[in-house]
Formats: structure tokens, C-alpha cells, sequence
């Protein structure tokens, strides 16, 4: 008989100390930051404003204009301004440096890798990020990997969405960086 209580009693623990279905957990970030990036890609005129080079390209593509068909093949490195609104000519708060590969034949897709090095009043050290970006869709999110500095050890997502896009010379990026791991 005691047994039975005993493990009545379990059951009983059990049973009040689970989780809820269908009630999910809400986490709220520990740190938020909005920026803005900037590429201006090379185009074999402009080598005093560029800010992004294509460095590999299909065979028989030329550096300079992206490949036709969805970009497939371009790999484009980049070391862009930072801005805490969007506009180009406000005052940099650090750069944007990596690459993004475009990796779809039959959409505009690409993959990222880059990082945020910031040196400004309010923030100094970097955010890095990687994951895909499926460029039409209007706002998508990537993950936020690590840091240093002000940014040691943070972990979260960004939810990007471009802001600006002027042919194939210029595009700019919002940046709404919410961290979830803080140290």
C-alpha cells in the first residue's frame, strides 16, 4: 500500500510539474542592435567607391559583371561601411567584412559568412554571422555565431531585409541583430 502511494504520489509530481502543451516558452533577448551595411560592388569602373569584389566566378565569367543565370557561381568578398541609419554617408560605426556565395541555379539565393567590427563610442569588438540568405523574401534571418569585446560569446539571430537595391552595383542591408546568449 505504501508503494502505491509513493508512486501515486510521483505520478502526482510528474503531472504538475510538466510542461503545458501548445504553451511555448517565450525568450526575450538579452541585447538588441539595429545597423546598416552597405556593398557597392566593383564593376570595373568605379575601384574608388567599391566596397565588394567578385573573386571567383563560373568558368569563362568575367570578374566584373555577376554571372547571368541567378548569379550561380559568384563569390564576392566585401569590407563594407556600417551605419546606424541608412544612410551611406552618415559617420561608419565599423565594417562589415566576409563573403556571400551565390548557391542556387534557379533563384537568387546566397550563403554568408561575415562579421561586424565595430569601433565606435558605444560598442567595440565583433558579431559574426553565417547562414542562408534567400534574397527575395523579403526579411529572413541568419544566425549570430559569436563575438569579441562588447560582444564576447553572444549568440542570436538577425533578421536582415534589404533596404536599397540600385541594379547590380549597390544594395543596403537593415540588420536587426537580437542576441538570446549574453555573457
Amino acid at each position: 500500500m505504501r508503494a502505491i502511494c509513493i508512486l501515486l504520489c510521483f505520478f502526482m509530481f510528474l503531472l504538475v510539474s510538466s510542461a503545458h502543451p501548445g504553451k511555448k516558452k517565450q525568450y526575450k533577448p538579452c541585447k538588441e542592435l539595429v545597423l546598416y551595411f552597405h556593398d557597392i560592388i566593383y564593376n570595373g569602373k568605379n575601384a574608388a567607391n567599391a566596397t565588394s569584389a567578385i573573386v571567383a566566378a563560373p568558368e569563362g565569367a568575367n570578374l566584373t559583371i555577376l554571372a547571368s543565370q541567378f548569379h550561380f557561381g559568384n563569390i564576392v568578398v566585401f569590407d563594407d561601411p556600417i551605419t546606424l541609419d541608412n544612410n551611406l554617408h552618415s559617420p561608419p560605426v565599423g565594417r562589415a567584412q566576409g563573403m556571400y556565395i551565390y548557391d542556387t541555379k534557379n533563384t537568387f539565393t546566397a550563403w554568408l559568412g561575415f562579421s561586424f567590427v565595430l569601433n565606435s563610442t558605444d560598442h567595440h569588438g565583433s558579431i559574426n554571422f553565417i547562414g542562408a540568405d534567400p534574397i527575395m523574401v523579403k526579411t529572413r534571418d541568419i544566425s549570430v555565431v559569436g563575438g569579441t569585446g562588447d560582444f564576447f560569446m553572444h549568440r542570436g539571430i538577425a533578421t536582415i531585409a534589404t533596404g536599397a537595391f540600385e541594379g547590380e552595383v549597390y544594395f543596403r542591408l537593415r540588420v536587426d541583430i537580437k542576441f538570446y546568449e549574453c555573457w
